[in-house]
């Protein structure tokens, strides 16, 4: 499988709500960031605290998805991913936002995660 397509599985996998299976994706010692102008935002370090990121997208969104606009790879080990997000928050309203996503690839897994948003304001969680 190319780093591509393992990266597209783990939006197939976020995308049927199968955490458990996008992690089985990720390093054991994975380096994970989203800005703080998310509601889900931090770095987390590790599978267990990636697992903890994506509990903070359940508390702090009813529902959330993300399309794949487009993705391809960089370079041996960076896949590059353009991404909408867009739900609706707990605390009330309809929110969206633009992404470039951008991860590190390397011996089948993902090592790092690092997103970039595009927001005219922060999103209130």
């Amino acid at each position: 499988m190319s780093n591509t397509d393992i990266v597209k599985s783990a939006y197939d996998a976020f995308g049927r709500a199968d955490i458990p299976a996008l992690v089985d994706l990720l390093d054991e010692s994975v380096e994970w960031t989203a800005p703080m102008t998310l509601p889900q935002g931090g770095q987390f370090s590790g599978k267990d605290q990636v697992v903890q990121f994506f509990q903070g997208i359940g508390a702090a969104w009813e529902s959330l998805s993300v399309q794949l606009e487009a993705s391809g790879a960089i370079s041996d080990d960076l896949v590059v991913a353009v991404v909408t997000g867009s739900g609706e928050l707990r605390s009330g309203g309809r929110a969206s936002y633009g992404a470039t996503h951008v991860f590190t690839v390397r011996g089948g897994k993902i090592t790092r995660f690092r997103e970039y948003t595009d927001l005219d304001k922060a999103l209130a969680g």
